[in-house]
């Protein structure tokens, strides 16, 4: 897509909030129908918040200037030109460090807990094989209905272990992360309780996220270290070492 100026242009206005009702439902449509154009736009809106953060533009449209009044002055000779055109290559490769630089410096030091876990995030899908037989909470669950698996949840008497961790996970994907702490950690002393391990390595994780959300960072980053030391621990991956960076600023900062 992004060989198309006029709709890259497009994409620079709808980011910016400058189209009209019509040619911003065009745009929807075309995102909703188009996964470069979507690339594109969260490039342009990741371009943007680094410009906008770091004085980048100014740098760029500076630079940019002195380049054209070089390559003026150099094109009668060819030796200028090569030269024009080096110093332009390697200027452009170092205003794009320094714009890459700058978004990551950006990222790092504007992370907050909520915006770790937005952006780390995915809901808990069940797997068959795991746990046993079925009930209205887990059926509920499968089908994606998180009010529906709540409102079993506080039917329940006796709650099994499945059901506070899918529990948990309904609270978390309803944005109630206190209910979901109160769930996980009932089910981790569940488990301490009979020598269990039920969904043990899930509950690890899930409940790092809800601290996350509950902006208890405090609280998550011991668990998001654990997780990212265990090669072997089943969410290792989604435990990078840059989240744990932003999760020790957090932190530390807090």
């Amino acid at each position: 897509m992004n060989n198309n100026f006029t709709t890259t242009e497009l994409l620079i206005q709808y980011l910016d909030g400058e189209l009209d009702e019509t040619q911003a439902a065009d745009i929807k449509r075309t995102l909703d129908q188009d996964e470069l154009a979507r690339q594109e736009l969260e490039n342009l809106r990741m371009a943007k918040a680094a410009i906008v953060s770091y004085g980048i533009k100014s740098r760029v449209g500076l630079i940019h200037k002195e380049m054209m009044e070089e390559l003026k002055t150099e094109t009668t000779a060819t030796v200028g030109v090569v030269r024009s055109m080096l110093r332009y290559s390697l200027r452009i490769a170092a205003i794009l460090i320094l714009a890459a630089g700058s978004f990551f410096t950006y990222q790092y030091f504007s992370a907050t807990p909520e915006k770790l876990f937005s952006q780390n995030f995915a809901s808990f899908k069940i797997n068959e094989t795991r746990g046993t037989g079925t009930s209205a909470l887990k059926n509920a669950y499968q089908k994606g209905d998180m009010p529906a698996v709540i409102e079993q949840y506080k039917l329940l008497q006796q709650p099994g272990k499945e059901d506070y961790f899918l529990a948990g996970n309904a609270y978390l994907n309803s944005k109630q992360p206190s209910n979901a702490i109160d769930a996980f950690i009932t089910l981790q002393q569940k488990n301490k309780t009979d020598n269990t391990h039920y969904y043990e390595e899930d509950t690890e994780y899930f409940l790092a996220m809800s601290y996350l959300a509950a902006n208890e960072a405090e609280k998550a980053f011991p668990l998001l270290k654990k997780i990212n030391a265990d090669v072997t621990h089943p969410y290792h991956q989604h435990v990078s070492d840059w989240l744990l960076r932003k999760a020790a600023h957090v932190n530390t900062a807090k």
